[in-house]
């Protein structure tokens, strides 16, 4: 694999991670899903495994709404093959209840720091999660 491509492909699997919050946030969870590989897989320890589109729907429709803030961090890609990749990132994750005094939504302190363990694959001509782990690193 070039240079080129290499980099290319570290670019489209960070797009992924940050794509990810993003859609979490905004509650876009169409979009969210195609993030995923048909057969992909969410993990997190408090659910165990979630396989496919459609369950990964489920889980996330079955959220309480927010709003959120996701932080993504320390995004880190590795090509493993030419349509392979690993990658691990940290998000810090800030919710609100109320309003200030604005009538913005009150910012709350982070309430947890995790870890993501990314696998990523090519399918039909796109990067995408093969399988996501959420590793809670710290929760309140």
């Amino acid at each position: 694999m070039s240079d080129l491509n290499t980099l290319l492909a570290e670019r489209a699997c960070q797009r992924l991670m940050i794509e990810y919050c993003e859609c979490v946030d905004s509650r876009q969870f169409d979009r969210l899903v195609m993030l995923f590989a048909r057969d992909g897989v969410l993990n997190r320890s408090d659910t165990g495994e979630i396989r496919g589109r459609a369950a990964i729907r489920a889980f996330f429709d079955a959220l309480p709404s927010g709003p959120y803030i996701h932080a993504g961090s320390n995004q880190l890609v590795t090509v493993t093959g030419l349509q392979t990749a690993e990658g691990t990132s940290y998000v810090t994750v800030c919710r609100s209840v109320g309003r200030n005094a604005s009538g913005l939504p009150k910012l709350d302190p982070p309430y947890l720091v995790a870890k993501y363990v990314d696998r990523f694959v090519v399918e039909d001509g796109e990067w995408k999660f093969d399988y996501r782990d959420t590793i809670f690193v710290a929760r309140e």
